[in-house]
């Protein structure tokens, strides 16, 4: 409590989460509003959309339905670990470890859907030379990934007490490596079509 021109006043922390709060919950109509724009002249019936996992439905394998799982889990460990570092909150350090850790599992079902999936598409020369580089960045995060988990579970903390520098910017690798296989990843689907259903190319 403060005083100022002699009447008490009682910081309002609570008001300024409502306001948070409301600003927060106005963000979803705005993004309705902006989308519609330019669009108005498009139906909205949604009668006239097949629902359902229709466009699961032309893939040629899986591995498109798990790729993303890593790349969210273990981003946002990265993210958690630094802010949580720099600005000294145990919640954030807590949940980063908690995403490594599921980003590690998601790694290891995206690497074996890979190579699964690599049997499924033709990929013959530049396409090839893609998909092998694209393997070889997977192998890597899958690797970097599960030192840091088994780093962090053996040393009974968040985030290891001993070797914390070396920690972080193993992180900082894990993030560039991550980002590099997923452009490759993305480079084969978009520029060369890899892996796109027979009925998308008709």
């Amino acid at each position: 409590m403060t005083r100022w021109a002699g009447t008490a006043v009682t910081p309002r922390g609570g008001n300024m989460r409502k306001i948070l709060f409301t600003l927060a919950s106005c963000f979803p109509f705005a993004a309705i509003a902006f989308a519609h724009e330019g669009h108005e002249h498009v139906a909205t019936n949604i009668s006239s959309i097949e629902w359902g996992l229709k466009g699961a439905q032309e893939l040629i394998n899986v591995h498109p339905l798990f790729v993303h799982f890593p790349i969210a889990l273990l981003l946002t460990s990265t993210a958690f670990y630094f802010l949580g570092t720099i600005f000294k909150k145990a919640d954030l350090v807590g949940a980063a470890k908690w995403e490594l850790y599921f980003g590690t599992l998601a790694s290891a079902v995206t690497v074996w859907t890979g190579l699964k999936a690599a049997e499924t598409v033709a990929h013959g020369g530049d396409t090839h030379q893609i998909m092998m580089m694209h393997q070889y960045f997977g192998f890597a995060v899958l690797g970097i990934s599960l030192v840091l988990s088994a780093w962090v579970f053996f040393s009974k903390e968040n985030i290891p007490g001993k070797g914390k520098p070396v920690f972080l910017l193993a992180l900082v690798v894990l993030a560039a490596v991550l980002t590099q296989g997923a452009d490759l990843g993305g480079r084969m689907v978009f520029l060369h079509g890899t892996g796109v259903g027979n009925k998308s190319m008709m």
